[in-house]
């Protein structure tokens, strides 16, 4: 008996073979659900995303102490508290960022660069942001006193 590929697998492929690009470098258009979005960077013409389960509040102030650790100039230039935050930065890697609330306990930031931007730089600043937010309880590791 021969076996099939599925609909929706063929249509990824498809997908991904008319957007011009290998197979691996695509895998950021498959949809990624649950908390395992935490922690991954997705890439995409020149724009990084990456999704954190903190309100836009709080990732914020970790954007903002990460920019001063690095002695960059962040100049906000929309803000909406809890709503929306965009900001510039200027230096030698000038970066747009965009803080914007997913749902109630997820907060996507999104950093744009020039195309032939730095992407090691973009990475060390969200180490600094996954540095600046506070650190969670591990479960179980609760003080009763």
């Amino acid at each position: 008996m021969r076996k099939r590929i599925s609909p929706h697998l063929a249509l990824w492929f498809v997908t991904a073979f008319a957007a011009g690009c290998a197979a691996p470098a695509c895998l950021s258009l498959i949809p990624i659900t649950g908390s395992a979005y935490e922690g991954y960077v997705v890439w995409q013409s020149g724009e990084a995303t990456k999704y954190y389960a903190f309100d836009p509040d709080t990732t914020y102030r970790a954007v903002m102490r990460a920019s001063d650790q690095l002695k960059l100039e962040a100049t906000v230039t929309k803000s909406t508290p809890k709503v929306r935050y965009s900001l510039e930065i200027k230096g030698n890697t000038p970066m747009s960022i965009d803080i914007v609330p997913l749902d109630a306990s997820v907060t996507t930031v999104v950093i744009r660069i020039a195309t032939f931007g730095d992407k090691h730089y973009v990475d060390l600043f969200y180490k600094l942001i996954d540095d600046n937010l506070p650190k969670k309880a591990a479960v179980g590791d609760e003080k009763s006193r």
